[in-house]
């Protein structure tokens, strides 16, 4: 991450999110965010404080005896683009404080409101279509969210099915966007009455992500609708028009992995902010429908993205899949540590793709969902959440708790 991006949100919400082995710092905008260790968690709790360099420098000599000056702290902050931009005035504001000791509590939560669905995609990870006989009313979500913007969430994505089937969307999405700091609604682009666009277009933090997933007669054949690649076209520009962002997801198979430049092309035209390409993994419906990508296919799709971003880089930011964490996205949040999926039915599992469950969001308190007994489990049993099962833990390096580890008294 460059200072020039960080730049651009002049004016960030920086917090610390505490977990059992560390603290986080998170820029609540761009959802940006870098492990601390417990002395860069305390010297960031000083600076945005007093924001003076020389007062940090010495409160620190005297309380830890440990020689430092201005200079050696203004050195140790350059070495890292983030901590860098703490001396620019980012930490002007004081640090939002969230997180757990004892469990791992997100940053980041996807809602799927309900499993209902106006389609029957072939490559359904969720095979939506029906809800499921036990699903969240609005106001148990809107209950939900209460709780967890209280635990320091920032960032929630509204998905389902079709998130916006749901009875009450409009007053889930105005809670959404009071209580958390961005809002993503997923959807298909079907249906969108205009006081949808509108009341999105007031709300002013919502985000939206439409699939498109190829060119007309392709796009319709895998959604099994005709005429949905004109209507989700045509939402795409109306939210656009209404200055509400709009990202373009383009999920990739062997049927429309050459269709990527025209899809980009559509895109940029209709004004969206972002275009996407994933891959269909195996799970749900593509189980049955769709093979994993052969590397030529793969090299395809490259090689559009990448003529794709010298014609419209300008205009429309064209995320490199190979490079995707490098991206304005919020994928990057560690499932399960970080990032909790909570389906229609209420249980919390690490992400979309994953059935085992680490609790229920009705009757499982947060800190038991969290649990690092639970979360150890779950990586070792987990059956298509790969993400999970690569997480390899420090040890515990927290803010204040250091010197008493070591016995440290003052003398």
């Amino acid at each position: 991450m460059s200072n020039n991006q960080l730049v651009e949100y002049d004016l960030p919400e920086l917090a610390i999110h505490l977990q059992p082995h560390g603290a986080v710092m998170i820029d609540r905008k761009s959802m940006y965010y870098f492990r601390l260790s417990g002395r860069g968690a305390q010297l960031a709790f000083l600076l945005s404080k007093n924001k003076d360099l020389s007062k940090t420098a010495r409160i620190w000599e005297i309380v830890k005896k440990e020689e430092l000056t201005a200079d050696q702290l203004r050195e140790e902050l350059s070495a890292h683009p983030f901590t860098e931009a703490w001396m620019q005035g980012l930490l002007d504001q004081p640090i939002q404080f969230s997180g757990s000791l004892h469990s791992y509590l997100p940053i980041s939560c996807t809602l799927q409101l309900t499993n209902a669905c106006n389609l029957g995609c072939s490559f359904c990870y969720a095979s939506s279509g029906k809800p499921y006989p036990e699903e969240l009313t609005c106001s148990q979500w809107i209950n939900v969210m209460q709780k967890l913007a209280a635990q320091g969430v920032a960032d929630v994505t509204l998905t389902g099915g079709e998130a916006k089937l749901i009875k009450g969307f409009k007053e889930i999405v105005m809670a959404a966007s009071s209580l958390f700091t961005n809002v993503n609604v997923f959807s298909n682009g079907l249906n969108w009455r205009q006081e949808e666009v509108e009341l999105l277009s007031h709300l002013g933090n919502v985000s939206v992500q439409i699939s498109i997933d190829g060119t007309s007669d392709t796009h319709d054949a895998l959604r099994g609708r005709k005429g949905a690649f004109q209507e989700s076209m045509e939402t795409i520009q109306r939210l656009s028009g209404a200055s509400v962002p709009v990202i373009v997801a383009m999920t990739i198979n062997e049927r429309n992995a050459d269709q990527v430049a025209e899809v980009v092309d559509h895109c940029a035209k209709a004004n969206a902010s972002i275009f996407r390409a994933g891959k269909t993994l195996s799970v749900g419906r593509a189980t049955r429908n769709f093979k994993a990508l052969e590397t030529s296919f793969e090299k395809l799709v490259q090689s559009q993205l990448q003529q794709a971003c010298h014609k419209w880089g300008h205009h429309l930011n064209i995320i490199d899949w190979e490079n995707e964490e490098n991206s304005f996205t919020t994928d990057f949040c560690t499932p399960g540590y970080l990032a909790w999926y909570i389906r229609a039915d209420g249980y919390v599992t690490p992400c979309q793709l994953e059935d085992i469950s680490l609790g229920h969001i009705l009757t499982d308190s947060f800190s038991e969902i969290g649990s690092p007994a639970r979360l150890l489990k779950l990586k070792c049993e987990a059956k298509n959440c790969k993400c999970i099962g690569k997480v390899e833990l420090s040890e515990p390096d927290l803010p204040f708790e250091n010197d008493m580890r070591a016995g440290t008294t003052d003398g």
